[in-house]
């Protein structure tokens, strides 16, 4: 395992996830993650439980109907931690502003990423608004 060379596409995942997030494009949102895996799941700030599969989908299919690309976001602080050839975590903040809104919200992120046929995807991811 080449690790600088996993490093590189756990990052390029990231800024597409970003591109997906800024351009409101849920397909490409849904492409980032295994949502078929019988253990995906994302905890969310804003949502007060955690959801796999189904909830991920309406959550996305809301934005493909209603969102619009408005908002921008950056991940910062990254760290990639490689726990084996299939296996990886990052620590993150992640910023989301909107200028419409003029306000700007920073949460602290943890991304669960598996390697599949050589696709690094996002199995879980967990995020967490910092304290005002």
């Amino acid at each position: 395992m080449n690790v600088k060379e996993e490093n590189l596409k756990i990052h390029a995942v990231m800024a597409t996830y970003v591109h997906a997030f800024e351009m409101a494009d849920a397909d490409l949102m849904r492409s980032l993650h295994w949502i078929d895996d019988p253990n995906f799941a994302e905890i969310e700030d804003t949502i007060n439980e955690p959801f796999g599969h189904d909830k991920f989908l309406a959550f996305t299919d809301w934005t493909k109907r209603h969102r619009k690309p408005r908002r921008k976001m950056k991940f910062y602080d990254v760290k990639v931690n490689m726990l084996g050839p299939e296996i990886a975590y990052i620590i993150a903040c992640q910023e989301i502003s909107s200028s419409r809104e003029k306000k700007v919200d920073i949460s602290r992120v943890t991304l669960i990423f598996l390697k599949k046929a050589d696709e690094w995807k996002i199995i879980h991811g967990h995020f967490s608004s910092m304290p005002k």
